[in-house]
Order: structure tokens, then sequence, then C-alpha cells
């Protein structure tokens, strides 16, 4: 669905054996997604929240807030 995406951390915060990511994102529908025409680039920020056992991931919540598709 996607012709390119992109990460970015922000800001990071690692307290025991738990992480808290700020992070922005981009990504380029590879066609016609709704209104949005092909090529238009959207943008979200997010807050995921990860819990680590034995340096495994064990849980992980995601929070996103996408800015608006115009």
């Amino acid at each position: 669905m996607l012709n390119a995406q992109h990460y970015e951390v922000v800001n990071a915060v690692a307290p025991g054996d738990q992480v808290a990511l700020e992070v922005t994102w981009s990504g380029t529908p590879a066609s016609a997604f709704g209104h949005l025409p092909a090529g238009h680039v959207m943008h979200a920020h997010i807050a995921a929240f990860l819990g680590f056992r034995d340096g495994k991931i064990v849980a992980q919540r995601n929070y996103d807030c996408y800015e608006p598709f115009a």
C-alpha cells in the first residue's frame, strides 16, 4: 500500500525493563487512498511503549496521532 515510509526516533527513555519512544512517521501511498492522490505524504506522531523480559520485547503499545489528510 505504501510506496515509501520513514520512522524517526525523536526521544527515548529506558527505565528498567521498559522503553518509551517518541517517533515521527511519514508515508507515501503507492496509489490513491480515499481522497488522497498517489504520492501525497502523510505524517503521524507516535508514542510507543515497549516492555522487555530476558532481552526480548514481550509487550508493545502504540498511540498514533495522524496529521490531517489535506
